[in-house]
């Protein structure tokens, strides 16, 4: 049988503990103030036979948090009424919580009978077919018991043991990732934390991501219902033994993960519903606090259609998280009021990394209600055409998803060419085919531009590309883009610079003309006598922008070498000088700066930025203050 958890529910005093304590003979309030007070204040734990475990959470209003936390990952629910109580306020809010949180099956127990007469219970009954109508419980059986005198316990049991035969494996094949509900220190093994395995699988001795921190822990042991086991799997409640992690360190509402898929996030794109009971409408840019899994944060609600949402209506709108959180595709979650606390209403994760979303944003709408589906192979495809990077690395696309990378291979392979596969940091990605080509029309048409801004530069540096085409796309993205277009003949790239395959440097008739006397005042045997840039300038008598440009333009077309210290030369003139050190050292085996200089019949300025050329080029070696040709 596939593991079970069953979660209570209910106001306070409905009697959830005992009636927990009557099926299984555990006693799940333990703490000395849930002693002395009666009440349950945090979150109990009892198991039924070996593969069913029961969560008793809080009825009293004030600990509904802790109630959501303990409800977030069930698979059925027992919803408690005392009988002579009948229905109160968080037997109302912990349906309307257990509604929003996806849960699909339960059981409600009618608590206490032996404290009423037959006529009221079926008043009662009556009033739960009405409060449940509509929900997940509207043909669950209503099942009369007291936990007090043991009467209808059995009867319970049965119930609760056939529902959890029916129980389905659930997320098998996704990442690891269990929701911490507690974290405590046992005595010789260090800390502990315990939750239910949301989906995936883990070993003892794997390596788990600690989130949202980020750090990697080992897990040292791993524990079910008290025994010792070597693997935990969706489903199950598990306690992970994790060593070198002090107390406070892990809290509620944490996530342990598979290493690589998650990442925190401050955004969530969601699909929300109202309940019929909220009390008002919610505007735009409202504080609440949202309930995800065991975490409580804060956030603000951004309304992507319209500016109020009515209570019992439905809108796609965006999260932002005072705190970050870790979340997939599909995660159920509640929302309360900030003040006073009120569950307010809920929904589903569409989108865990978005962008933050400005109102009106084009294609929004369309592109978040694309998430709102189950086939796999369409949403990939959706969450591809959202993403906000372009590319996504397959292990976080998957995590984002809830899915293996298994899983995730097989939905890609059913898109074809809808969908280009790329290695970013030697690791395996994915990106939307129509997004992969609107790039590649960016970078193409960035570049057009510049080289008619430009017809003088040979090409533009990468990185500034890059933010001409998207400014958001990752650096090695679109270095794959670029190497796509080149093998396509498309663009060329030299160093730093790219520039489209067919872009020639084009003079016109007047820049021809100042081109050509720039090259005879710098082919000149007597090298002192060659200006700089701004002496060429005065000798032509034109602006010194032109000369610049121009002077780049020979630069990158190969016909004037630029030298250390500001120094130009014309490549014949350089080959000259190249050869006549070369046969000097080919008979003399070295020289000084001095005897270049006197070589050259030149200064010592000339002498030491032609030697630092031809060291680069590796013409040349320096040893000590002479020059020898390089082997």
């Amino acid at each position: 049988m596939t593991h079970t958890v069953i979660g209570t529910a209910g106001h306070i005093d409905h009697g959830k503990t005992l009636l927990v304590k009557a099926l299984t003979g555990m006693d799940t309030d333990t703490a000395p103030e849930e002693k002395a007070r009666g009440i349950t204040i945090e979150l109990g734990f009892a198991f039924l036979h070996d593969q069913i475990t029961l969560i008793d959470v809080p009825g009293h209003e004030r600990f509904i948090k802790t109630m959501v936390a303990g409800v977030s990952t069930i698979d059925v629910a027992l919803l408690v009424v005392a009988a002579d109580d009948g229905i109160m306020p968080q037997t109302r809010e912990h349906l309307d919580v257990l509604q929003l949180l996806g849960i699909g099956r339960g059981v409600i127990a009618l608590n206490k009978i032996d404290l009423v007469e037959e006529d009221w219970l079926e008043l009662v009954e009556g009033e739960l077919r009405q409060l449940t109508h509509g929900t997940f419980l509207e043909a669950a059986p209503i099942l009369r018991v007291s936990a007090h005198t043991g009467q209808g316990v059995e009867e319970l049991k049965r119930c609760l043991l056939s529902l959890a035969a029916q129980t389905r494996a659930r997320r098998q094949g996704g990442p690891f990732r269990l929701w911490v509900d507690r974290a405590f220190v046992v005595k010789g093994f260090g800390l502990v934390c315990t939750g239910t395995v949301w989906s995936g699988s883990i070993e003892s001795g794997d390596t788990v991501e600690l989130m949202p921190a980020g750090r990697p822990l080992r897990v040292r042991g791993l524990q079910q219902h008290g025994r010792e086991v070597a693997r935990v799997q969706a489903g199950d409640r598990a306690a992970l033994n994790l060593p070198g992690v002090e107390v406070g360190h892990i809290l509620r509402g944490d996530a342990l993960v598979a290493p690589e898929y998650f990442r925190p996030t401050s955004l969530l794109d969601v699909r929300l519903r109202l309940l019929p009971s909220c009390p008002k409408p919610l505007e735009t840019r409202s504080r609440v606090r949202l309930h995800l899994g065991t975490a409580e944060v804060m956030a603000r609600v951004v309304l992507l259609e319209g500016q109020t949402l009515e209570p019992a209506a439905g809108a796609l709108a965006q999260l932002r998280l005072e705190t970050p959180l870790v979340a997939a595709w599909g995660d159920c979650f509640a929302l309360r009021r900030y003040s006073p606390s009120l569950t307010i209403g809920g929904g589903r994760v569409l989108d865990p990394q978005p962008l933050k979303h400005r109102r009106g944003e084009a294609g929004l709408v369309q592109g978040l209600n694309a998430l709102n589906q189950e086939d796999r192979p369409d949403l990939v495809e959706a969450m591809l055409s959202l993403a906000p990077e372009g590319a996504r690395p397959f292990r976080a696309l998957a995590g984002a998803l809830g899915l293996s990378q298994e899983q995730l291979d097989k939905a890609a392979a059913a898109l074809g060419d809808r969908v280009v596969r790329l290695q970013l940091e030697n690791q395996p990605a994915l990106i939307h085919a129509s997004q992969w080509q609107a790039l590649r029309q960016r970078t193409e048409k960035a570049l057009t531009v510049f080289h008619r801004a430009n017809p003088l530069k040979t090409g533009l540096n990468r990185e500034e590309l890059r933010r001409l085409a998207d400014r958001r796309v990752d650096t090695g993205l679109f270095e794959e883009v670029l190497q796509e277009l080149e093998r396509q003949g498309r663009l060329s790239t030299k160093g730093p610079l790219v520039h489209l395959a067919a872009h020639q440097i084009r003079f016109s008739v007047k820049e021809e003309t100042l081109r050509q006397q720039l090259l005879v005042a710098l082919n000149q045997p007597a090298l002192a006598t060659i200006p700089d840039a701004e002496g060429l300038a005065r000798l032509l008598q034109v602006e010194g922008r032109q000369v610049e440009a121009l002077l780049k333009a020979m630069t990158s077309l190969g016909t004037v070498v630029a030298l250390e210290g500001g120094l130009l030369l014309h490549i014949e003139t350089l080959a000259q000088v190249r050869g006549r050190l070369r046969v000097h050292l080919e008979q003399q085996g070295s020289v000084t700066v001095a005897g270049f200089r006197d070589l050259l019949g030149a200064n010592r300025r000339w002498a030491l930025a032609l030697l630092a050329l031809f060291d680069r080029e590796g013409l040349t070696d320096r040893q000590g203050d002479l020059r020898v040709l390089r082997e």
